[in-house]
């Protein structure tokens, strides 16, 4: 999670739900979800969904960036009118 141009949050063992409930609520911030530099992407891309935007929303953050073709998004359509609704952005680079 990166804020005002500094990582503020690493996932760890937890995994990105127990990070994004640490993030305390300032009204900004993005969620970063990139593979990690070892991780094998054949056979485990990193996924999100629904539940990562609604703890995302709560974390106060304002959006989310993902890797073209390195993420699984679940749930497609019903995280964009989410994120739409909330006034949340995704972002794909």
């Amino acid at each position: 999670v990166s804020r005002n141009n500094k990582v503020i949050a690493i996932e760890g063992e937890g995994g990105t739900q127990k990070m994004l409930k640490k993030i305390k609520n300032k009204g900004d911030g993005v969620l970063v979800k990139f593979p990690k530099k070892k991780q094998d992407i054949r056979i485990d891309l990193p996924t999100i969904g629904l539940d990562t935007f609604v703890q995302c929303k709560k974390a106060g953050l304002k959006g989310v960036v993902l890797k073209h073709k390195k993420n699984i998004l679940l749930n497609k359509q019903i995280c964009i009118q989410y994120a739409n609704k909330k006034k949340m952005f995704i972002l794909v680079i």
